[in-house]
């Protein structure tokens, strides 16, 4: 079984599609790129780490990053604020 994480080649390969017609398809059903989403696929499972009490450093292993620095980057880059800075406000991070 494949998951979000695979190449998309093989996520195409699965359902017989070209990769350039799978992302196109994913993003018109979507309204996002296959790498915008699986980003916020890790975003959203680091913060269940986090909201689950673990620190940044093991949210992110968990999530997939390559390092809380990558973590902390791309949180920044998306939210526009560290996950420090948010943490530190006192926020409860509640995920479904």
């Amino acid at each position: 079984q494949l998951g979000v994480g695979e190449p998309a080649g093989d996520l195409a390969a699965a359902v017989g599609l070209s990769e350039s017609r799978f992302l196109h398809l994913f993003r018109q059903e979507t309204g996002s790129s296959l790498r915008r989403y699986r980003l916020w696929s890790r975003l959203t499972r680091a913060g269940a780490e986090i909201a689950a009490g673990q620190s940044l450093t093991v949210a992110a292993v968990e999530a997939g990053f390559t390092s809380p620095s990558h973590l902390s980057d791309r949180f920044k880059s998306t939210f526009g604020l560290s996950a420090t800075a948010l943490l530190a406000t006192g926020l409860t991070i509640r995920t479904p």
